[in-house]
Parts: C-alpha cells; sequence; structure tokens
C-alpha cells in the first residue's frame, strides 16, 4: 500500500478542499489534499505524476486558456494516472472520490517508471548564492550521475552567464522546454536555461518525465516566492535554504521557512540550511547560532571566497572545477552530496 495518496483540489472555493479533508479525517485514509486556484498551476503540478485524484470545482474556473476547458486538454499529456472528478449539484462527488481512493490503495501504481530526485535550492534573499549553490551542486552530483539543472528563479537569466554551453537538445514544438543545452568539460551535466523555458508552469513536470534518462533534477528556485517555486516545491526530495551569515538574511530566511512550512506547497523531502559566509573578515554568526534562530539544521557552511567566485564566474566555470583545492570547492562539494544522501 502507498505511503499517502494525493487528491488535488481546483478551484475558486477553499471551501471544496475542506470538505475533501473533512471527509478523508473522518475515513481515515492516508491521503493527502492540496487546494490550487489556478489552473496553470494545477496543470504543472499534475506534471510530476503523482497526485491520485483531481477534484474540479463547479463553474470555479473561467474559460479560455487556463481554464476549464484548457486544464481537461491538457491533462492526459501531463498525467495519465490521474482520476479527473467534476464536481456539480447532479454528482455525488465524495462517493466518486472515495471509489478512486478506495482503487488506488488496493492497486497501487505498479508501472515502476523511476523520476528523477529533486533538489531545490532557494534563497532568502536576493544576493546571497543560490545560483553557485545550485550550480555547483549540480556539477558535483553530474560528475557520476546524469543531472539536469534548471533555472526556475524570477528575475534575470544569470545562468548562462556562469556557464559555456555547447550543444543544445532541442525540444519538439508546444513543449514547456525548447532546449536543454551541453555544458563544455562536463557530459553528465544539461542546463535548463530560463530563457529556454517556454511554458514555465509545466518545466518541472517535463523534466520529471525524463525518467531513467536524468538522476538527479537540480533546480534554482531564485528568492522570490512566485506561483512557478509554489508549484515547484511540493515535488522537492530535499529543499536547501540558502542564508547568508548575517542577520537580515536570517530574518528573511525565517520569513521564508514560515512561507514554505505552509501545508499546501511544504516539500515532502528533507528541508535544510546552507550557510554562506560573504564576510570579508570574521562571520557575525556562527554555525550554531544560525541554527538555533532559524530553527532548521545547516547542512553546509560556506567560507568567505569572494575573489574566488568572481574569478570562476569571468571564467564560466563552477568553483568546484575551477579551483578544486580550495576550500569553497571542498564545501560546495560536500554540501552536494549531503543533500543528494537526503533524497
Amino acid at each position: 500500500m502507498p505511503d499517502r495518496l494525493r487528491v488535488l483540489v481546483v478551484g475558486r472555493d477553499p471551501r471544496l478542499a475542506e470538505e475533501a479533508r473533512q471527509w478523508i479525517a473522518q475515513s481515515g485514509a492516508p491521503v493527502a489534499v492540496q487546494w490550487l486556484q489556478d489552473a496553470a498551476v494545477a496543470v504543472a503540478r499534475l506534471g510530476g505524476g503523482d497526485i491520485d485524484a483531481l477534484v474540479i470545482g463547479p463553474a470555479s474556473i473561467g474559460d479560455g486558456r487556463d481554464g476549464l476547458g484548457d486544464l481537461l486538454e491538457r491533462l492526459p499529456a501531463v498525467c495519465k494516472r490521474t482520476q479527473t472528478i467534476v464536481v456539480s449539484e447532479s454528482r455525488d462527488w465524495a462517493a466518486d472520490l472515495r471509489r478512486v481512493l478506495e482503487t488506488r490503495l488496493r492497486h497501487p501504481d505498479s508501472s515502476g517508471a523511476r523520476k528523477p530526485k529533486l533538489i531545490g535550492f532557494f534563497g532568502a534573499k536576493g544576493g546571497v548564492g543560490t545560483t553557485t549553490v545550485a550550480l555547483n551542486t549540480a556539477f558535483a552530483l553530474a560528475e557520476k550521475h546524469a543531472t539536469v539543472l534548471a533555472e526556475l528563479g524570477s528575475g534575470n537569466d544569470s545562468l548562462k552567464f556562469r556557464i559555456r554551453t555547447t550543444a543544445s537538445e532541442p525540444y519538439p514544438p508546444g513543449a514547456a522546454l525548447n532546449c536543454l543545452w551541453s555544458v563544455k568539460g562536463t557530459p553528465g551535466l544539461r542546463v535548463a536555461l530560463a530563457q529556454d523555458i517556454a511554458v514555465p508552469e509545466m518545466v518541472t513536470g517535463e523534466l520529471e518525465s525524463m525518467g531513467a534518462e536524468v538522476e538527479y533534477l537540480v533546480l534554482d528556485l531564485g528568492s522570490t516566492m512566485t506561483a512557478l517555486v509554489k508549484t515547484a516545491l511540493p515535488r522537492l526530495d530535499a529543499l536547501g535554504v540558502v542564508v547568508d551569515m548575517e542577520m537580515l538574511s536570517v530574518e528573511c530566511a525565517k520569513r521564508a521557512l514560515s512561507a514554505i512550512g505552509q501545508p499546501d506547497i511544504c516539500p515532502h523531502g528533507a528541508i535544510g540550511v546552507v550557510a554562506v559566509n560573504r564576510a570579508s573578515l570574521a562571520c557575525p554568526l556562527s554555525v550554531d547560532e544560525m541554527q538555533n534562530l532559524v530553527g532548521m539544521p545547516v547542512l553546509g557552511a560556506i567560507p568567505s571566497a569572494a575573489d574566488l567566485c568572481s574569478a570562476a564566474q569571468k571564467a564560466r566555470r563552477p568553483v568546484i572545477p575551477f579551483d578544486p583545492e580550495s576550500l569553497a570547492a571542498q564545501s560546495l562539494s560536500r554540501i552536494a552530496f549531503s543533500f543528494a544522501e537526503l533524497t
């Protein structure tokens, strides 16, 4: 029997989700309910393939693009296993939901399709080094495993200035991603640049569907809690919150972790902190102090290395291959495998 089934409720009225939660609580079934208002975000959430039942509220989603019709049209393409239930006054939707979940509990999906392990990095605030941590994590994992790094954060497309891309692997027209780029000198790593993401709300699910082609999918989530980030968070096997070792960044991290802890967007995997010391002299906070302040374990700390990071960025190479003997490179490598172990 699966550990937990998942129900996605889509509609403008959150009371529909509450009704589903109340029924499930009474039944005692191991089920989690997530409510989403936006149909486009729901499509992206369905792309992960782990939703057992989709409940659509009556007259709750507008017509046209990103509305009910568009959602139903795109549903078969993004998730084949999901059973869809449209709520109406003439149907007992709770009975339909009960039948779907009972069937799933008796006959769990045994397709055996393997998905990549998802590791995401979210910045407590801008400029703390989230892209640097994500890039070096992807590079470290790519030395032994097929890895894809995707830039999903808002703001400028900065990743293309940090690596040397070579040939691209084009995707068919209509896909969420236009192409994946190979990286010079790193055959195990491919990169999805922000500039090539055509349909952001579907790209995470599309990358997950690569299955056996990819072992790790590393997501650079930026530092803003966008709708796309909220869609990606529940799918993560491990999340790293990148925090500079000073009080302003720590306070921002506490707020970010509070938001991430909400039931509808909380990752199903582990969460840890990556501490970055950008101070040129002494660090104002110790790792122990930071752990106590944010209430979350610090899984890795990166020493101050402003000149090294600047030189590596200028050379368009990750820090790890640029100067593998440096303390910063060794710290970044340990962080990569610490999060890999969490998955």
